[in-house]
Parts: structure tokens; sequence; C-alpha cells
């Protein structure tokens, strides 16, 4: 429905009333309904799925915030000088979505939103050694991290929303501790993580209901809005944008079977995520091959609500791109990601030619535009994980603990096994002389502990994921123990990265640059401040964040 058809002298008749209506519950929603909650207004949250929590929930739950206080008091060395030039060099030129003013508001407000959550009750944790991702590259990276993840939370604090709060099948864990966790018992950090993890399972067998990740950001936060009474709707799917004039006034919203106008007086936010599970989409922005099979996003990011934004005339940026993430996928669908196991000593990736062409310890997104670079000349998608038995029986792959791998892989033709490379080359489909010759000069790499070709294991992030009880390099060792193995690897997401553009307080900008009254965006929904890049652990989750805040803030007159 759209006010202009009736004539802007007829008053709508609304159902439900709000000042700020968020649209989807990411990681954006509690902050902004906090903010609504400051100024003494209403906001209502309307989530189309039965559980809260999106696709954060989901991840890892990691928030990447600039010159935060939380590090700032475990003594790291940061500015807002130092994050500008991190942020612009990692960004590179500035375009929609990514402009001046975007990249500034969110440096400018990534402390303040960390310090105003702590002051609602959150209980964050800095991930420690976590580097930013290209630390030691660009000028103003941190190498001793500028993430953060929540607390370990208990879902019994939630009574009965505890199983309303979107589930991953990941175990108790702050994100940050698998590094060590995947060394298997390798090092003192890694048994004292893996102590520590086995404490939380033994609580949650006597009753506790312990979870860490994406669940403990979204169900502390979900506590906090539960606990200020924030009104939140589940199985309240967006039918369509109400506009009286060109301003956005409402929605219409399907709720127990009915649909409901919903007036905004102040505004909507658009957070309702990307278009992951969009197989239309997908095949008409992004590079190819690219699938709803290999997405690790919820189940609900299927794009509608970019589409909305676009048949109101909202430009749309960085459509070709997705928070990329390497995974394999078991005969039942089931997916692994393969991020920290490829990092790993004793293990390569290659194409389809058995070569090399990208630092295999590198960050996922730079991974993945790798991926599709190599694409345009040779087949990458999928490429070949590929690694011996010293891999093996050091470290976990795909969650699995090391040593004899499952029969069941084998038998699936999920994990190819050989007693030597010409016959792994053969049971992949990859050239035998290529990975012959690519197995050879890596191994010499791994002897001197210099690669010389993609320069793994120089960068901090690059030994933030690798094996510190490994020398010289604790990301190269050699392959060359059978039997060898190999794993399919396909470019996988977490999410779809492009979408709406908008401005520094997250208003919609239509493609002529100016601005849609009413509605706002942030989140997997809006074309991403961080332009082609990823900077650092929880980039996006922290960008969603602070523009969720900032377009309720703006919304509500306080930064306008």
């Amino acid at each position: 429905m759209n006010g202009n058809e009736s004539g802007p002298e007829i008053q709508l008749a609304w159902d439900e009333c709000c000042d700020f209506l968020i649209v989807g519950s990411g990681a954006a929603s509690v902050p902004a309904a906090l903010a609504v909650l400051d100024a003494g207004k209403r906001p209502l949250i309307v989530e189309k799925t039965d559980k809260f929590g999106g696709s954060t929930a989901l991840s890892g739950g990691v928030v990447w915030a600039p010159n935060n206080p939380v590090m700032k008091r475990k003594g790291i060395k940061d500015s807002a000088e130092m994050a500008k030039a991190y942020l612009d060099a990692c960004a590179g030129p500035h375009a929609p979505g990514s402009t001046a003013e975007r990249r500034q508001a969110f440096l400018a407000d990534s402390p303040h939103l960390v310090a105003y959550l702590e002051g609602k009750g959150m209980k964050w944790v800095h991930a420690a050694g976590w580097s930013d991702y290209h630390a030691k590259e660009y000028p103003g990276g941190v190498a001793e991290s500028r993430s953060l993840v929540a607390q370990i939370f208990d879902l019994r604090e939630l009574g009965a929303w505890a199983d309303r709060l979107r589930a991953s099948a990941r175990p108790p864990l702050r994100l940050y501790e698998a590094s060590a966790l995947f060394l298997y018992g390798r090092t003192l950090k890694s048994r004292l993580t893996m102590i520590r993890l086995g404490w939380r399972l033994m609580l949650n067998r006597l009753g506790r209901r312990l979870v860490g990740t994406g669940m403990a950001v979204q169900g502390r936060l979900l506590k906090i809005a539960l606990r200020n009474e924030a009104p939140i709707w589940l199985n309240s799917p967006l039918v369509e944008l109400v506009q009286e004039g060109d301003r956005v006034t409402g929605a219409i919203i399907e709720r127990d079977g009915r649909r409901i106008r919903v007036q905004a007086r102040d505004g909507v936010l658009l957070n309702a995520g990307g278009f992951a599970h969009d197989q239309a989409m997908r095949d008409r922005y992004h590079p190819q091959p690219s699938s709803v099979a290999w997405t690790m996003s919820n189940a609900g990011d299927t794009g509608e609500v970019i589409r909305m934004a676009e048949a109101l005339g909202a430009e749309l940026g960085f459509m070709d791109l997705s928070w990329y993430n390497s995974i394999s996928v078991h005969p039942d669908g089931a997916k692994a990601g393969n991020v920290m196991d490829i990092s790993k000593p004793h293990a390569i990736v290659v194409d389809a030619g058995g070569e090399r062409f990208v630092n295999e310890s590198c960050s996922y997104v730079q991974f993945g535009l790798a991926v599709f670079e190599r694409q345009k000349t040779r087949s990458a998608n999928p490429s070949f994980f590929v690694f011996d038995s010293q891999h093996r029986n050091h470290y976990l792959v795909s969650g699995q603990k090391p040593g004899r791998p499952p029969g069941q892989w084998i038998e699936s033709g999920y994990l190819f096994e050989a007693s030597s490379l010409d016959e792994l080359a053969a049971k992949c489909g990859i050239d035998p002389n290529g990975l012959k010759k690519t197995v050879e000069r890596f191994n010499a790499f791994a002897r001197t502990g210099v690669d010389e070709d993609f320069r793994r294991g120089w960068y901090p992030y690059n030994n933030f994921l690798g094996d510190p009880a490994n020398r010289p390099n604790p990301n190269l060792g050699t392959i060359e123990k059978p039997p060898f193995y190999g794993i399919k690897i396909y470019q996988g997401d977490v999410g779809t990265a492009g979408g709406v553009v908008a401005d520094e307080h997250a208003r919609v900008l239509r493609r002529d640059g100016s601005v849609i009254p009413g509605l706002y965006v942030t989140g997997n929904s809006a074309a991403p401040v961080v332009g082609r890049s990823y900077p650092g652990a929880g980039a996006s989750i922290g960008a969603s964040m602070v523009f969720g805040w900032r377009a309720a803030r703006h919304a509500m007159g306080v930064n306008a």
C-alpha cells in the first residue's frame, strides 16, 4: 500500500502504533530498541521467523570495535587516528555505503556503543590475540585485537524466552578460544582451553544451559531487551513498507494469520539480513558458482527486504560480495567450516591444476575474493584442502578429533585418502604434475619457515590460527607423510555483504543521493561500511550494531 495511491489528504487507518519499527532481530535490534526507550518512546522489533537472533545468533558472535574501552582497560594501544588509517587502508577508495562520513561515524561511535551496552548490563570479553586481519600489512592495525565477544551465557536467565533464541550447534565457547581448541592439547593454552570447555559441558549435563559465540551475544542482548520491556513479535514477517507522500510511515506486518498495519511515527529500520538463501539473487549479483547450499546464514535470509527498498528507489551497493567462509559439505548436506583447519601446518589449498593461489591463513573474506579472482582463469570453486597424516594426527578437522578419519567420511566421498600424492590427485580430480610441483615447493618453504609465494605465517593473524609449537613457522609444515588426504572446499558464506546504500545516520539513500525519509537500514541489509574488505573479526556485527544505534538515535533527534 502506498500513500500516493490514495492521495495525501486521506488519513491511513493503523492497527498498531509504535515510534520506531525494527524489522529483523539481528545484532542491531536491541541497541536500536534501547535508544528508543531512552527517549521515552516505543520501539517494536518484528522477526519473521519463530526465533530471535538472526544470523548473529548462528555466528561466532564477535564484535570489531576500534578504540573500545574493554581493550583500553587491558592496556592495548589504540586511537581514533590509528583506526582511521587502518580502516581506510582496508576499505580502499570511498564508494556509496563506504563514504568518508560513514566510516568516520562508525569509528567515532564504536567505543561509545560498547560502553553504552556495558551500562545496560552487557558483559564483554576482550578476544585476546585475535589480531586485526591486516595488522603488520596496513598502518594502524592492532595485533593484540580490537575484537570483543560476550561472556558465556546461561539460557535459563531468559526464562520462557530461552527456547525462542535461535540456536547453533557450537559448544559453549568464546570463539577466540577455538584457535587453541583446534590444537587439541598441543600447547598448555590448548590443554587449559579443553579443560574449561569440558567444565562447561559438565555443568550443562548437570542442568545449566551455557552457550557461547553468537548465542551468548544475542542471549545477553535479549535479556537486556526483556528487562527493559522492549516489545518483540516473532512469526511476524514484513509484507510491505507503507509510504505517505515520499515518507515511509509504517509497514504491513503479517501476524497470527492476519495483516496488521503498523504505524512507525519516527521511522522504520531494516535489519533483516541479506539474500544468502535466494538463489535467483545470487545468480543475478554474485560471481559464479554461488549456491544457497554453501551458506551458513539463517534460513530467513531471503532478500525480500532489500528488494522492497529497491522498489522504493533505494540504491544498492557491493551486491557481488559476501562474508565468505571456506566450507566443506557432507553428503547429507551438513556444512563444516574449515577456516581454522586450512591454516594449520602440513596443509595447503590448491585449485584444479594443483596450484596454490592464496595465503591459506589469511582472512576468510580475503580468501574468498582470491577464490573468485582465480576462478576467472582456473577452476577454483571448489578448491581442494590437501593435508597429510602429520596434520591429521595433530589437529581437529571439520570438528573431528585427531587420529584415524571416520570411515563414513571416506566411504561417502567427503574425504579422499591415498597412499601417494599421485593417487590423491587422481581421486580428487587434480592435475597430478601440478600438485607434485606445488607440494615440493611448499615443503621447501616449510623447512626454511618462509613462504616465498604468499608470506603465510608472516602476519599476526596467520599465527593466531597456527600452531605455536610448530617451528620455525607456526603456519607451515611439510606434506610428506602418508596417508595423504583431500577435502573439497567450497566458497561459502555466513551471509551476503551487499545491500541498501545508507548515509552516516543509516538513512536509506536513493540512486540520486537523496534520502528516503523515515527509512533506515543496517546489518546485512545495508551496503558495508568496510567496502570490499574485512578489517577484523566481527566487523559486520560491529557495524550493524553501531548503525542500528545511530539510526534510532537519529530518528529520536539525538544525533540529528
